[in-house]
């Protein structure tokens, strides 16, 4: 899934430095050159919103396992001696903080994931109804009328790759959280 992942990170590059190379060649850009955009594009967002779909549950998933834990440490918290007390108050409380500063980045990487949805369902139906118009036409008219999206192809790719960042950043601070709640869990189920 890695090596995938930065296959598709690669061609995404690619799309973004695409114009550069269009315009230091000074050469006329083709349908072709559209088709090629259009399904990198497309692939790279395929990959995002699986690794979204997959990332989705995981917050609501830890919260279920988490809860029924953090109850029976309240329970045992009342038991234990003051100056154990302070301290594992401490570990509770600055792990929650950062849990919730996780689900504030958790929630702000659906929203932005959200907008792309938005945005490339939009672009796709205008590329559906261009496919419509021109059915099997493939006249050089009809080619420059697909030619035309490729500035929004670009926008889109660099939302994507915001997203795309966004998603890998929530992902890693997850599993930076992981080893800590393993402790606490632990210390809890002593």
């Amino acid at each position: 899934m890695a090596e995938k992942k930065e296959v598709l990170l690669k061609s995404l590059r690619m799309l973004l430095e695409y114009p550069k190379l269009v315009s230091h060649k000074g050469g006329y850009i083709h349908y072709d050159d559209y088709q090629r955009l259009h399904r990198t594009y497309i692939r790279a967002y395929k990959q995002l919103y699986e690794d979204v779909a997959a990332f989705s549950i995981l917050p609501e998933r830890f919260i279920h396992q988490a809860e029924p834990i953090i109850e029976k440490y309240l329970e045992d918290y009342k038991l234990t001696e003051a100056s154990d007390q302070k301290q594992w108050l401490r570990v509770i409380t600055d792990f929650i903080s950062r849990f919730y500063e996780f689900m504030d980045e958790a929630t702000e990487m659906f929203t932005e994931h959200q907008s792309l949805a938005d945005e490339t369902y939009a672009f796709l139906q205008r590329v559906s109804l261009l496919e419509a118009k021109y059915n099997e036409d493939k006249s050089r008219e009809s080619e420059q009328e697909f030619v035309k999206l490729i500035p929004e192809l670009h926008h889109l790719a660099t939302c994507l790759k915001v997203v795309r960042e966004a998603v890998d950043n929530t992902s890693a601070r997850l599993q930076n959280l992981e080893p800590v709640w393993q402790d606490i869990k632990g210390k809890i189920n002593r």
